[in-house]
């Protein structure tokens, strides 16, 4: 079974609110998923700041190793929105030579801003637990600060690339590559869904509405 990240946009005003139980229509708060990664303009609606670490029960009750501490961003909507629109010039000079990105983060705001919630988050610990956990948590808050104030850029564009799982060497795809059904190697198709991540159940405008092709 895939590692899999989610994007959550909710009433809930703490992380991983998929560990919590009884949270009504908690299904329908999950905007996107990926697997094996956290999408780059995910990531671009966070801060160092907005790093929570929680101590969560296991999943399983006979499970030895007790309690969980997990780290997760989560910020109320209109800071992780204004974070997003505040990220791009960032992108664009940590990403040099790679293209824009102001119409895959417009397709994102207009999706979260569609969301009834006032907080969003990411549950990613089932990404950070993939090989290093305290390496990955590092990782992430040192790529959330690049967000504001680049500083070796290499650096930074290894350490996104890899939160992300983008596929260097091709341009950033199209925004509108799926929902348009545009020609294009798999690449641009792999990284496309590294930026904005996949549908969950819900419509997400970077992709065809359920039942219509592309």
């Amino acid at each position: 079974m895939a590692n899999r990240s989610y994007l959550f946009v909710g009433d809930h005003d703490g992380i991983n609110p998929g560990w919590e139980v009884g949270i009504p229509g908690l299904e329908h708060q999950v905007l996107a998923e990926d697997v094996y990664c956290v999408p780059l303009l995910w990531l671009a609606m966070f801060r160092p700041p907005d790093l929570v670490t929680a101590t969560l029960p296991p999943d399983d009750d006979d499970d030895d190793d007790g309690p969980i501490e997990t780290t997760a961003p989560l910020a109320p909507k209109e800071r992780a929105l204004a974070q997003l629109d505040a990220a791009l010039p960032a992108l664009h000079q940590i990403f040099e030579g790679a293209g824009r990105l102001d119409d895959h983060a417009a397709l994102l705001r207009e999706a979260v801003a569609s969301m009834p919630g006032r907080f969003v988050t990411i549950e990613l610990y089932e990404i950070a637990v993939l090989i290093d956990e305290e390496q990955y948590y590092r990782d992430l808050r040192a790529a959330l600060g690049s967000l504001d104030r680049p500083g070796d850029l290499a650096a930074d564009r290894a350490r996104l690339t890899d939160l992300a799982q983008l596929r260097e060497g091709r341009p950033f795809p199209p925004a509108r590559l799926v929902v348009d059904g545009l020609d294009a190697p798999d690449d641009d198709w792999w990284n496309h869904s590294r930026l904005l991540g996949t549908r969950f159940l819900r419509p997400v405008p970077w992709e065809p509405a359920p039942g219509v092709p592309a």
